[in-house]
């Protein structure tokens, strides 16, 4: 029965896809500039699946072509692109290529619509690869990212972080999983951890600058792609993948994971699964940058992670294209620190979760909060070649996410967030046209978000987007040129929401700069029972919807002025429009610690009022140029950017503390059930500082390098850095991350391979009014891995130290910077096996 199933949807798709007559021969060879033959270049066939792999002799051959018309590419990782486009050809055909080397590995970057290759790329674009993914992997995106030029971490502790990209993150920075967007919650609050991993993923590509045109407004800081293979898009007969595990010691780390690929005739198959648990992580001092007496050293409190993930996947491929379905669980489950500070009376943080189980965990902590992350993703993706006259392929992708976490507080239900998104995408490439080749596209989201209990700060609401895009290329001999534009459509409503609100001014005292300001009015404090403090204001809000037409417009060029040299200019005007959280934020966000005020709202001499003035779009023109050397044994990659940007949305410390009443956000099942543990006049010991969403005019500007050195055939030699500076009008923008420099120093001799890294971050003292500065600090890692092949198996068994000087480093774009440090010194030992 099941042979007969697969055998008629497989012709029912074979129909689908059916093709044109095929009778021509590709053949050739593959050289560098000496004329010795270079082995395992890829070339492809645009517009179909065909392809080839050069042999020992360079030599390769592709049967049963479209003649009609032919163009091809040739790719090799240490070598420059190879471009062919020849039109009509005969029955056999012959297309020899000659490389020049590059000292820069030369990946083709998916994220582009375009699929260009970094080298060819007219904005910064960092692809890291499969092994340096798995030597530098942390249980975060954004930790896993840190080193990149020009990306830091938003740094929730260890448990959460995302990429913060030329000192832009949240709904700036758009994270996607093979070009569609992950849709979790990590675009809202910087505790809510990005819900991918990249212990399976084949590559990450990191665009920097300005992604409108393919990925929407709120790529207007820059994209991280993740790239996998959960929906197969070549076949093979057979199986491949690996397999490992580890262990790490700063927060007795056990991971171990499982990635498949396989298949038969036209099918294929993925299977991948991971399993991630730690205890609380070790750190070198303290929890608080100022501990009190009795805190204990040595422990995150509420750092511990329990994560399982596994995908499923599977694709019918043929020689007109392929569609391929994949499913995707992730249960994640982990603390909040910042919390619970380290007393002689702590508890221990169970370290295998036997309480976790369904929807309730138990927190056994005082005062701990928690999260537990439960989502299912389904994920469609296909390609059809030729599928109109003039036009090489139709690429069309789409995803269903139904997301939700849930804060535990103290071990009780606190919020439950939901986020369900549904995303399609569609983009039609044509042929060369006048030497133009591009692609037009469509894109639709729609993304419902509620939040449901006492620290519920944003009201439900319901963001559609619809947008249309174009993009062009063309080569002009040694400069190619690039042009785009985009529209789009985003319309957000809200649910009818009630606001209790009061506050009072804030004495901070670890600000000494503010000390001498607030004197008189803390002994005023001091002096008062504070029973004014409960006079509050309350707002009932039915709110129109929100709507914003975005256009953004982009060119750019590359110029190859030389062998091996090039410039990359881009210039793009970008407009965002406002998010949800942005726009109607208004209360207590438990795990930051902050009282969140959207852009709709005022405070009027301490009362909280609807603002008059409308929240206008973000409005961004930016300037990019990029100098790269690629030739020889220099690798060296330039990049200068400067953005000015009317109408910045920006969250910012108003120096108050705002004391929250009970929220009614239209869920009276919810209210009820949480009646008698929460009064409707509850205050907590302390309130939260209110951070509002302010508008004004920003610039934000900076450089980014990274220069390469092969010393020998044993060693190599990489030096990175970044600076970002930020300022708005009336100040410096908060959060801005420090100047980064880094240096590698890499080996391989016979099976064995490895680097010692060093990263220096400044001090960071360049800080927003109520913002604490940071000191510097200096991260020393080393690892070394052996490999070993037995049958069919090829064996890497690892160690890796982090964090080996054991220096105290505090995150200064983190919430969490003065009460969460860095892990302490890390050991990790594992084994992989791929085959």
């Amino acid at each position: 029965m099941y042979n007969t199933r697969q055998h008629y949807l497989g012709l029912a798709i074979g129909l689908l896809m059916s093709s044109t007559s095929m009778a021509a021969t590709i053949s050739g060879k593959i050289t560098d500039e000496q004329g010795a033959p270079i082995a395992g270049a890829k070339v492809t066939l645009e517009g179909s699946h065909k392809q080839a792999v050069s042999g020992e002799d360079g030599s390769y051959i592709i049967e049963n072509v479209d003649p009609e018309h032919v163009h091809l590419h040739v790719y090799s990782i240490n070598h420059v692109h190879g471009d062919k486009d020849v039109g009509k050809i005969g029955d056999t055909y012959n297309a020899d290529f000659v490389l020049a080397p590059s000292s820069i590995e030369n990946i083709v970057v998916t994220a582009n619509t375009i699929q260009t290759s970094v080298l060819e790329s007219v904005t910064p674009v960092t692809v890291i690869s499969a092994k340096e993914l798995r030597e530098r992997q942390a249980p975060t995106l954004g930790e896993t990212l840190s080193s990149t030029p020009g990306v830091h971490s938003s740094y929730f502790g260890p448990v959460a972080s995302s990429p913060i990209i030329r000192g832009t993150d949240g709904p700036r920075v758009k994270v996607v999983q093979n070009g569609l967007d992950t849709s979790d919650a990590s675009r809202i609050g910087p505790d809510h951890n990005v819900a991918t991993d990249v212990s399976t993923a084949h590559q990450v590509e990191v665009l920097r600058g300005p992604a409108t045109l393919q990925y929407g407004s709120g790529a207007i800081g820059g994209v991280v792609n993740i790239v996998d293979n959960r929906i197969p898009k070549e076949k093979f007969d057979g199986v491949q993948g690996e397999a490992e595990v580890r262990f790490e010691s700063a927060g007795d780390e056990r991971f171990g994971k499982i990635d498949l690929t396989g298949g038969t005739g036209d099918w294929m198959f993925h299977v991948d699964a991971f399993d991630r648990k730690t205890d609380d992580y070790d750190i070198p001092g303290y929890e608080l940058a100022e501990p009190h007496e009795e805190d204990v050293e040595g422990t995150l409190n509420d750092s511990a992670i329990d994560t399982t993930n596994f995908t499923l996947g599977t694709s019918y491929i043929t020689d007109s294209g392929y569609v391929g379905f994949a499913y995707e669980n992730l249960d994640n489950f982990y603390g909040i620190p910042g919390h619970s500070h380290g007393h002689e009376d702590e508890h221990e943080h169970d370290e295998d979760h036997d309480e976790h189980e369904g929807e309730e965990h138990e927190a056994e902590a005082d005062e701990s909060v928690n999260l537990s992350v439960d989502m299912d993703r389904y994920q469609v993706a296909g390609e059809l070649f030729k599928p109109f006259d003039g036009f090489s392929s139709l690429k069309f992708s789409g995803a269903y996410t139904d997301y939700e976490h849930t804060e535990f507080e103290s071990g009780a239900v606190g919020t439950v967030f939901a986020n369900e998104t549904s995303e399609a995408r569609f983009a039609l490439h044509h042929e060369d046209f006048n030497g133009w080749h591009g692609v037009f596209g469509l894109q639709y989201s729609n993304v419902e978000f509620s939040a449901l209990g006492e620290e519920a700060y944003t009201p439900p609401s319901e963001t559609d987007s619809f947008a249309l895009f174009i993009i062009e290329e063309k080569r002009f001999d040694n400069v190619t040129v690039q042009l785009g534009g985009r529209v789009e459509q985003t319309d957000i409503s809200v649910d009818p929401f009630t606001i209790d609100f009061a506050l009072h001014e804030e004495h901070d005292e670890h600000d000494e700069d503010h000390d001498e300001d607030h004197e008189d009015e803390h002994e005023h404090e001091e002096e008062h029972d504070h029973e004014d403090e409960h006079e509050h204001d309350e707002l009932a809000l039915d709110l129109a919807d929100f709507s914003y037409t975005s256009v953004s417009l982009s060119a750019g060029a590359v110029w190859e002025y030389q062998p091996g040299y090039s410039i990359a200019l881009s210039l793009s005007r970008s407009e965002r429009a406002p998010s949800h959280q942005e726009l109607l934020s208004a209360g207590n966000h438990i795990s930051t610690q902050t009282y969140d005020l959207g852009a709709i709202f005022t405070l009027d001499d301490d009362h909280l009022e609807l603002s008059s003035a409308s929240i206008e779009e973000e409005t961004s023109t930016n300037i990019d140029i990029t100098w790269r050397r690629y030739i020889g044994d220099w690798g060296i990659t330039l990049s200068a950017f400067y953005n000015s940007v009317d109408d910045y949305l920006y969250q910012a410390n108003t120096g108050l503390i705002a004391e929250a009443f009970e929220h009614d956000h239209g869920d009276e099942d919810h209210d009820e059930d949480h009646g008698d543990e929460h009064g409707e006049e509850e205050h907590g010991e302390e309130g939260f500082p209110v951070y509002r969403f302010l508008q004004d005019d920003a610039k934000i500007y900076g450089f980014e390098a990274q220069i390469n050195y092969q010393i020998n055939d044993m060693w190599d030699v990489e030096v990175f850095g970044d600076y970002i500076r930020a300022e708005v009008d009336s100040d410096n923008l908060p959060r801005i991350p420090p100047m980064k420099i880094g240096a590698e120093l890499g080996f391989e001799h016979q099976n064995w391979f490895g680097d010692v890294e060093v990263i220096w971050y400044d001090k960071q003292d360049d800080v927003a009014q109520f913002e604490t500065a940071t000191d510097g600090y200096t991260l020393v890692n080393l690892s070394v891995n052996y490999q070993y092949q037995s049958a069919d198996l090829d064996w890497v068994f690892f160690l890796r130290g982090t964090n080996l000087t054991d220096e105290e480093a505090r995150v200064h774009t983190s919430f969490l910077k003065d009460q969460a440090p860095l892990p302490s010194r890390g050991v990790t030992l594992g084994v992989r096996a791929s085959f």
